[in-house]
């Protein structure tokens, strides 16, 4: 059975199949903008999308999957003045940071691509945009024009709802939705210079666009984030790649799949943010548990809901992850009945199928927990599971 994802515009699960002769799946996520200390939020979003590139290598599949990293933002440019270094100093420092992080946990298999490493990318998509009449420049900056793109398709927003919720707004947009792709009037500490666009920096959107041009020409299989992206973010990234896959003459669905995990909460209540100073960093975490213990505690609500983070509740994975020691370290004997074999066999393909059905990471938890209830627990079987969700032991 192949892994099926609910697709967020579509409202239906959708297989995750390769689409090449190579079996490949290509994945990019929507990463954190850094400014500070990656946290428990982040940390969830990211686990999500690594079981499911391990699940799906796992079954037989290559995965290709670039993580992007928000590296040109009003909030480093603040907070580099602040310390007195320069942006490209700050957000190096935390990329390496987010990466340290990252690795801790775990999380293996990711390129993490810097959106200034992909400036002239956008530049060169802007102009192309252009020149073919799908972009306009307004007042010194340029916007998309989002008629044709199906804009508001992916939050399934009405014609109404797209009017009352305007983007970026200024006396120079034809139009409330049109998405703006290059800055110009605006300024930054950090600006790019350009004979046709002028100087000024790719907007938000079009730096993710940018990457996913970059690495994937555009095209990808699933595109995976934080549901808060939905809009205006991730409505822009479609439409952008709509509006490019059609300049093009592509298919007119560049992305198969979109997909958003819920929003971590902390205690109040409220999102956890940076920018409400809420967070729990991840680092500190790991300095009070076991990776392992914080991998388990983070995939055991699954990716799509709301997560209350309650610290206290890591104790219990700690003891679950000291039996999943404990078994890989027993020996299963000379146990030779077929019965056994197949029951153990049987708890490894209900493990599989929990993860086949849009990623059950709690369900699948729940059968290794069955799984080490036998005696002896097989400890083949039970490898194959610790390795899917990425635990080390």
């Amino acid at each position: 059975m192949p892994l099926k994802v609910y697709d967020t515009r579509s409202g239906k699960k959708i297989a995750l199949l390769p689409q090449d002769e190579k079996r490949s799946i290509r994945m990019f996520l929507c990463g954190p903008t850094v400014y500070d200390y990656s946290h428990a939020g982040h940390a969830r979003m990211v686990l999500a999308y690594d079981v499911m590139a391990r699940h799906l290598r796992a079954s037989g599949a290559k995965v290709s999957a670039v993580v992007n990293i928000t590296d040109i933002d009003p909030k480093i440019f603040a907070r580099a003045r602040q310390e007195g270094v320069s942006a490209g100093e700050l957000a190096g420092r935390f990329i390496k940071e987010l990466q340290h992080d990252m690795a801790a946990l775990g999380v293996d298999g990711f390129a993490w691509a810097r959106v200034s490493d992909h400036v002239g990318t956008a530049q060169e998509a802007i102009k192309r945009l252009l020149q073919k009449g799908a972009a306009y420049g307004a007042a010194g900056n340029v916007y998309l024009d989002v008629t044709g793109t199906g804009f508001g398709g992916l939050a399934g927003m009405s014609g109404k709802e797209i009017e009352d919720s305007r983007l970026d707004i200024s006396e120079g947009k034809r139009s409330p939705s049109d998405i703006l792709l290059w800055n110009g009037v605006e300024h930054f500490d950090v600006s790019f210079d350009d004979s046709v666009l002028g100087s000024g920096i790719p907007w938000w959107h079009m730096q993710d666009t940018s990457v996913a041009i970059a690495n994937f020409g555009g095209r990808y299989d699933l595109h995976g984030g934080a549901s808060e992206l939905v809009y205006p973010h991730h409505e822009s990234h479609r439409a952008q790649l709509r509006a490019i896959a059609a300049e093009d003459r592509q298919r007119e669905e560049p992305v198969r799949v979109w997909t958003h995990t819920g929003l971590v909460y902390a205690k109040g209540g409220e999102k956890m943010s940076k920018s409400l100073g809420n967070v729990v960093r991840i680092r500190d975490l790991l300095a009070r548990h076991g990776a392992n213990a914080v991998r388990l505690y983070l995939l055991s609500k699954h990716y799509r809901k709301r997560f209350d983070f309650d610290e206290s509740k890591i104790a219990e994975f700690e003891e679950l992850s000291a039996k999943i020691a404990g078994a890989l370290a027993g020996s299963d004997g000379n146990e030779k009945n077929k019965h056994v074999g197949r029951r153990r066999s049987h708890f490894l393909k209900d493990f599989m199928r929990q993860l086949d059905d849009d990623l059950d990471t709690p369900g699948a938890i729940r059968v290794m927990e069955k799984a080490l209830g036998q005696r002896p627990p097989g400890r083949k079987e039970l490898a194959a599971m610790v390795k899917v969700l990425g635990l080390r032991y």
